[in-house]
């Protein structure tokens, strides 16, 4: 549900490394009337639960200090199953959509309903400055004018990399924040990293970096 606010900005929040980066990066300016939204991606990852619980970590710490607007949506996409030939042989290939395609189409129909946003903000960082990405973020721009041609998109953290957010963060903040692909769930509200996926080995490299 998103409330009736006068926000001027619209930050796609995961409760990960980089969206948190972006969030408290914003909160430091005043003139930032933030609207927060969350996304629950329900597909092969299955760390919709994961998210979900960083998320609320990390909102009702620092909506003691600071003043924001939150609404919530989700998208149930498991896998794409499809036909490819490989060696001569027909094969079964499973895809799913990338999260920069769902949440500019989703911060696009938000901006429809919120006029005041001028401005959507992604926590991209200088970390992720590939190829690849960049055609995400190019396709990802195109799917938000679709729907808002006059809301700019802005990198808060675009300038670092994901080592500068982690020791930027206060140490309490960063401990909330939900990065692995693929968590491993030992019980309810309780989940473990699998220390295998690409952001697990990323923040594991900068842990042992900094002596932790």
């Amino acid at each position: 549900m998103i409330e009736n606010d006068n926000p001027n900005v619209l930050l796609m929040f995961s409760g990960g490394l980089d969206s948190t980066g972006a969030l408290w990066n914003l909160l430091q300016d005043k003139a930032n009337k933030l609207h927060i939204h969350h996304l629950h991606l329900l597909n092969m990852e299955n760390r919709a639960e994961a998210e979900k619980c960083s998320v609320k970590n990390i909102l009702d710490y620092l909506g003691k200090n600071y003043d924001f607007k939150y609404s919530e949506s989700y998208h149930e996409y498991p896998t794409y199953s499809y036909l490819t030939v490989k060696n001569n042989t027909f094969v079964r290939a499973k895809s799913f959509i990338f999260d920069s395609d769902i949440y500019n189409f989703i911060a696009g129909t938000i901006c429809m309903s919120l006029p005041s946003i001028k401005t959507v903000a992604i926590g991209r960082t200088k970390s992720d400055d590939n190829n690849s990405i960049e055609r995400r973020a190019i396709r990802g721009t195109k799917l938000l004018e679709l729907f808002a041609p006059n809301v700019g998109k802005i990198y808060p953290v675009g300038h670092l990399t994901k080592a500068e957010i982690y020791n930027m963060l206060p140490e309490e903040l960063r401990n909330m924040t939900w990065s692995c692909r693929h968590p491993i769930n030992v019980d309810k509200n309780t989940f473990k990293k699998c220390g295998k996926c690409k952001t697990c080995l990323e923040l594991n490299k900068i842990k042992n970096q900094n002596g932790i």
